[in-house]
């Protein structure tokens, strides 16, 4: 790809300012659009040392509301973000629905420096795969994603950095890394070919920018991401004509709806209403499609799920119980010291029916561990900054550092239970979590951590019961909402739902353990022995004194 580009072309000063500040009034209008479209955007800058990667950004955000975008630029990894997966601090910084987000440098950075370091190659195409897997959930969640390449050649890299350094103003400018990078071109120049070719995608595409030229480059790039954005939202040159202006009030007297599809908004979520074509922008008619006839079809057969073959009879006596509680438990808080000395991160998720004992469970499971070493945390409804963007955001932030249990009492499964049967997520957004899902445990594991997922399985009538006890009495009645009720009317709909959940994201590396929760004995039993094999498989037997 690098070998295609031309890196001595130029712009003269006067056409430069012929053209820059439209563009950016243009790209000022369409800050404020984005905003009512709720588009995320996303702008990487990756580039040799020495292509002024950062004034570049500085040009396209000259003209915009600081308001709607932040620029972030990215450094090594610090102490604290390194006992986290490598992608964790990049989701941290993904922007909410309407913001634009610039990055200076990206999680392209550490893809080169793994590279040309000569890590296990083998382990820098799955980095490869992670950032496409990365950008694409955040692509089919509405996201527009730009990615550039500042391309100088070596002798232009060192004429600026001997430019930059005979200027005792300047000369910090250039680091040791940069010159690194200038003895080494060639190396990066091939670390750099590899990742492009590997990266380049239709939702995330890489734009190589002659860079000798600033005033081409910066040009060059506002060009394109005022023409990308105008092509995402459907701005005509009808609208751009009227558009230039300091106040974003131009645009706004238009029907937005004619320029861009109308959104609905569920649980946090752009939802797509309708969609106005180009003929009825015109005022055309459109032709009358045919309709197509077609007969019945027969009706689909489902083959019986893993949870309607669960038997709910299983029991357990008291004194076996309470044995088996004591030495599990005594196994746990051994197994957590091994969790901290080998530094390995340990996610524990919890789902199953309301009233299944999901808490009771939680409770046994984390009594004797350390109580600095785990965090519970119970999933309600997105809110805030999770509820304003990918639905996996509130999640990766909230994993366990190196050495600790982070334990979910419902997790990112609400996307194919709840947001599913109650209509929160579209069919192809619920559709496509189960590959967004096993991809993010994928992740997690590759990192090191330990993972465990149970499903808490009862009977409708045992639900019932539960519910009525609850009702009456005093100190749980707290627990019985109306929500509660709400959902056991839709139990045929939540059992589908899990059961496809159970048979589509159960994987070698995380698989589901499906708990027989009739007895609450028997259950919490099932999963202490569960998470002790689990956690022995991978930090070896403990032995009890």
């Amino acid at each position: 790809m690098l070998d295609r580009c031309i890196t001595d072309v130029k712009l003269s000063k006067e056409d430069y300012q012929k053209s820059a500040p439209e563009l950016q009034a243009r790209l000022f209008d369409l800050e404020q659009m984005l905003l009512e479209a709720r588009i995320p955007t996303i702008f990487v800058f990756e580039g040799w040392a020495g292509t002024a990667k950062a004034r570049t950004i500085a040009t396209l955000t000259r003209r915009l509301d600081p308001r709607g975008f932040r620029v972030h630029s990215i450094t090594p990894p610090r102490t604290y973000e390194q006992q986290y997966p490598w992608l964790y601090r990049f989701w941290l910084k993904v922007p909410s629905y309407g913001q634009m987000t610039f990055f200076d440098r990206s999680w392209y950075r550490e893809l080169l420096a793994a590279y040309t370091t000569n890590c296990d190659r083998d382990q820098w195409r799955t980095r490869c795969e992670d950032a496409v897997i990365f950008e694409r959930q955040l692509a089919d969640d509405g996201a527009l994603i730009l990615k550039f390449w500042l391309h100088i050649t070596k002798k232009q890299q060192s004429r600026r950095f001997a430019k930059l350094l005979a200027d005792p103003l300047n000369a910090w400018r250039v680091t040791e890394e940069d010159r690194w990078q200038n003895r080494h071109y060639k190396r990066v120049y091939r670390a750099v070919e590899e990742m492009l070719a590997r990266t380049d995608t239709a939702f995330a595409p890489w734009h190589i920018i002659p860079a000798a030229d600033k005033r081409y480059a910066r040009l060059t790039v506002l060009q394109i991401i005022v023409g990308a954005l105008e092509s995402r939202l459907g701005v005509t040159a009808t609208d751009r004509g009227a558009s230039i202006d300091d106040s974003s009030l131009a645009l706004r007297r238009y029907n937005v709806a004619i320029r861009m599809p109308a959104t609905g908004v569920s649980d946090g979520k752009t939802t797509p209403v309708a969609t106005v074509a180009p003929a009825a922008v015109n005022h055309q008619p459109e032709p009358v499609a045919t309709p197509v006839v077609t007969a019945p079809a027969a009706p689909l057969l489902r083959a019986a799920g893993p949870l309607r073959r669960v038997d709910l009879s299983l029991r357990l006596d008291d004194d076996e119980y309470h044995r088996e509680l004591k030495r599990l438990q005594a196994k746990l808080y051994l197994l957590g010291l091994q969790v901290y000395h080998q530094k390995r991160p340990v996610v524990f998720v919890f789902e199953g029916w309301d009233a299944a004992g999901k808490g009771g469970a939680i409770q046994r499971l984390t009594a004797e561990l350390d109580p600095r070493a785990y965090t519970v945390h119970a999933i309600a409804a997105p809110a805030g900054d999770d509820k304003a963007r990918h639905y996996l955001y509130r999640f990766w932030r909230r994993l366990p550092p190196r050495g600790q249990f982070a334990v979910f009492d419902r997790s990112w499964y609400g996307r194919v239970l709840v947001e599913r049967v109650e209509g929160f997520a579209r069919p192809e957004e619920w559709r496509r979590a189960y590959a967004e899902i096993n991809q993010f445990e994928r992740q997690l594991v590759d990192f090191g951590a330990i993972i465990a997922k149970f499903w808490l399985h009862i009977s409708p009538e045992e639900q019932l019961r539960r519910f009525e006890e609850r009702q009456n009495v005093p100190y749980k009645a707290w627990k019985l909402t109306d929500e509660d009720w709400r959902n056991r009317e839709k139990w045929p709909l939540y059992l589908e739902a899990a059961d496809e959940m159970l048979l589509r994201t159960s994987t070698p590396v995380a698989p589901w353990t499906i708990v027989e929760a009739e007895d609450k004995k028997y259950a919490r039993i099932k999963v202490l022995r569960t998470a002790v094999d689990v956690l022995e498989a991978e930090l070896g037997v403990v032995k009890l004194e």
